[in-house]
């Protein structure tokens, strides 16, 4: 992407405020013409694109919402800054007083386009949490923004750097449809596979038992498999570090299902002994007419986490997946289930790893980009 390193001549160290100002254009959302909302939960870490929004006239918004911003503004959002959210905006539309709405002051200094790869910088980053105020719900004054300090290459170098980290941006993309494509692909199949009206359909309640974790403290365990802790120990985010010793009671291979909070209803499946701590559910036992990794694929392709009770804190209860009734084929449909899903998960795990090594790239131009 860069054929020829990058020239440091030149270069100046500017504070941020001197570059960048925080748009204050408010407007009433009901007479502003606009359609659009963006709140904090429709901007994804670590990317620039807004994905989601709401509708202006489906909710209501509040009285925070009355900042406009245009395509081309950087949005970022100033409340828990270390979830690192930053978007750069492709239409017209409002947001809270609490995201900023950015832009440089003179684009022939810093280019307009430049400003949001700037600001995943994990120098940016690691200022503005450092600089947060608050301890429950830490937030960061724009003022405060203003001070961070900066190596800015002249309006060339930014060109060659916009274009890299443009072209970087665009294959991360790409990547990116690609293992929403192949999901979507895994999962028609599953559907496709288990649709025969003539496969019986069974309450979970009548082919399996459930139980629940046990407490164990995961932050004081190792985060890497070793001789003496061989065993992982899973919880509702998948596998959180490794034990020396597996808990009593749960099979081997394990189901688990994420019990409580962001990762309710999320289902793991770990094919050797391990420990399953009491933020997630396992499956004790279940008939012989089912083999385990297809339980596994009916269990993730109900979307538990759709079903969840329990509002701010969600929860995932025994009787919550009891009710549900999945299909029955014969064994040897099972295992042709298995072998498909497994093809297809074997391909998306390899696009996994490219877009992690993207990924690494493009911490890497960043770091070149604006480090002296």
């Amino acid at each position: 992407m860069l054929e020829r390193p990058i020239s440091k001549a030149g270069w100046t160290r500017v504070a941020f405020g001197d570059v960048v100002r925080k748009v204050n254009d408010k407007v009433d959302p009901w007479d502003s013409g606009l359609e659009r909302y963006v709140a904090g939960e429709h901007m994804d870490t670590d990317d620039l694109r807004i994905r989601r929004w709401g509708l202006i006239g489906d909710d209501y918004l509040g009285p925070a919402f009355h900042m406009r911003f245009k395509p081309g503004h950087v949005l970022y959002g100033s409340r828990r800054t270390y979830l690192r959210k930053v978007a750069l905006a492709d239409f017209d539309g409002i947001t809270a007083n609490t995201t900023f709405v950015l832009e440089t002051k003179d684009p022939a200094r810093l280019m307009p386009e430049l400003l949001p790869f700037l600001m995943q910088t994990e120098a940016f980053h690691s200022y503005s949490i450092k600089h947060s105020k608050g301890s429950v719900n830490p937030y960061i004054n724009f003022s405060d923004l203003e001070a961070f300090e900066f190596m800015l290459p002249p309006i060339q170098e930014q060109a060659r750097l916009v274009e890299a980290l443009s072209a970087h941006r665009s294959l991360e993309e790409k990547l990116k449809e690609a293992i929403h494509s192949s999901r979507m692909l895994q999962g028609a199949t599953f559907t496709n596979a288990v649709s025969d009206e003539d496969i019986p359909r069974e309450e979970i309640a009548k082919l399996a038992k459930f139980s629940s974790g046990k407490l164990i403290k995961v932050s004081d365990l190792p985060k890497l498999r070793d001789d003496l802790n061989p065993f992982p120990v899973v919880g509702g985010n998948g596998v959180a570090g490794f034990t020396d010793q597996p808990l009593a009671g749960v099979p081997r291979p394990c189901i688990a299902i994420g019990r409580v909070g962001e990762y309710c209803g999320a289902v793991h499946f770990i094919k050797q002994p391990c420990w399953v701590t009491d933020n997630a559910l396992f499956v004790k036992s279940h008939t012989d007419r089912l083999r385990s990794e297809y339980l596994a694929l009916c269990l993730r392709h109900l979307h538990l986490n759709r079903h969840s009770t329990g509002g701010a804190q969600p929860l995932m209860t025994q009787g919550i997946i009891n009710r549900f009734k999945i299909p029955v084929p014969t064994l040897p449909k099972q295992d042709e289930v298995i072998s498909s899903d497994q093809a297809i998960a074997e391909s998306i795990h390899d696009v996994l790893r490219r877009f992690a090594s993207v990924q690494s790239l493009g911490k890497h131009l960043l770091a070149r980009g604006f480090e002296k």
